[in-house]
């Protein structure tokens, strides 16, 4: 009986961590995302506030580039945290082929 309630509380306080960190990890990637869109939007500012053509076209182009990787960036980093905390197991791959060995080379149309 003590065995079991052991199982249950060490049970209950893993839900909570993995309930706690994947709050953390929304945050963390909301907060991210939206320090990444704030310091383009200050870039842009910044480029498109530039005296001399050649120079305002360079900062503009650089500016997009980098705010665009940045925020392809936190949406991977997003996306990465939310599989790894939210995601169910490590699923077989490749998948397991059921009907290999009842096909023969002939077959084709049945696969």
């Amino acid at each position: 009986m003590f065995f079991r309630n052991d199982i249950q509380q060490s049970a209950r306080v893993l839900v909570g961590l993995k309930i706690l960190s994947s709050m953390m990890a929304v945050l963390g990637s909301a907060a991210l995302t939206l320090a990444c869109v704030l310091a383009l939007v200050q870039g842009t500012i910044y480029a498109v506030s530039l005296e001399q053509t050649a120079l305002r076209f360079i900062a503009i182009a650089a500016v997009f580039l980098v705010g665009t990787s940045a925020l392809i960036g936190c949406i991977y980093l997003a996306t990465h945290l939310a599989v790894r905390f939210v995601g169910v197991g490590q699923p077989d791959f490749p998948p397991v082929d059921t009907y290999s060995s009842k096909v023969s080379s002939g077959d084709s149309p049945k696969i």
